[in-house]
């Protein structure tokens, strides 16, 4: 029996789990505008013993074959047991609309099965914990903290009867480092080191203030091996940071990390505001939803 094009899995055992984890590595390495993440912090966060986010939630893992060769992957989630919002999130696929759309079915049919009456993503797996697709600037390179993917992410998801989510869109500047601290903003060891960067967060980029928190981290991109990494993180030697959090108010946090960077080494920092409205942003990531 001829074995049909695109086929959906739903992940068990480590093999399979391996290949769900490693995918995106191999499908967008030799991709230079992409933005590897750290490969512990993937593994964690994709680990059901190690994110806290399975303490109430549950997930399932689709993995997508190609002529029986990996081509795709998505997870699908509930935050809750009693959750009627489903989300999606993990989604890597090669450029094929029904390849995405068989992930798609498959992740509706398991939220279906549970009660959910909607779809949105992606959310890998709390929204928190990432911005959306990107949308706009496929030209410009991802940093840590900021993703970058085909657009063919989005035209497929679209294809198969997603639509974007009118005000999820999440610009993103790209500003120089330094100027002058103010509004009270300072480091603080109460700010919670985000996740993302592993052992490499910089102190220095952790602030809060009267005006809220904000945390950014270095760009570890093609920084090389842990080794190398260290060796980097020990003398400071990144170029630039992301605002990965900005809980408050914008026009004072994201300054006052801007001369912290600068204070720092860094040279620029990539974040969510700038000070100039009539200045384009470089990327725009938004979400997508649809009903079951």
């Amino acid at each position: 029996m001829a074995r049909s094009l695109v086929e959906v899995e739903e992940v068990t055992g480590k093999a399979a789990y391996r290949r769900f984890v490693e995918l995106a590595y191999l499908q967008l390495r030799d991709e230079p505008r992409w933005s590897a993440p750290l490969a512990a912090f993937e593994k964690a966060r994709l680990d059901p013993h190690r994110n806290p986010f399975f303490e109430q939630g549950d997930a399932a893992y689709f993995l997508l074959r190609r002529l029986g060769a990996p081509a795709g992957r998505m997870t699908a989630q509930i935050a809750q047991d009693d959750d009627r919002e489903g989300w999606f999130g993990f989604y890597d696929v090669v450029n094929d609309p029904a390849g995405t759309a068989a992930l798609v079915d498959a992740a509706a049919s398991w939220l279906r099965e549970r009660g959910c009456t909607s779809l949105a993503g992606p959310a890998s797996f709390a929204p928190t914990d990432d911005a959306g697709l990107l949308v706009a600037g496929f030209d410009v390179p991802g940093t840590t903290g900021r993703s970058w993917n085909p657009s063919w992410y989005a035209d497929h998801l679209e294809a198969a009867g997603l639509e974007r989510i009118a005000g999820s869109e999440q610009p993103t500047w790209r500003l120089s480092a330094g100027g002058a601290p103010g509004g009270d903003i300072e480091a603080s060891a109460d700010v919670e080191r985000p996740a993302i960067i592993g052992p490499y967060a910089d102190p220095r980029l952790l602030l809060a203030g009267p005006a809220g928190e904000i945390a950014a981290v270095p760009d570890v991109t093609g920084a090389g091996s842990p080794w190398a990494m260290a060796k980097r993180a020990k003398k400071g030697g990144w170029d630039g940071c992301t605002v990965v959090r900005c809980d408050g108010d914008a026009a004072v946090l994201v300054p006052a990390v801007q001369a912290a960077a600068g204070l720092a080494g860094y040279q620029w920092v990539v974040a969510p505001w700038s000070p100039d409205p009539a200045v384009p942003p470089e990327t725009v990531h938004a979400r997508f939803l649809m009903g079951l």
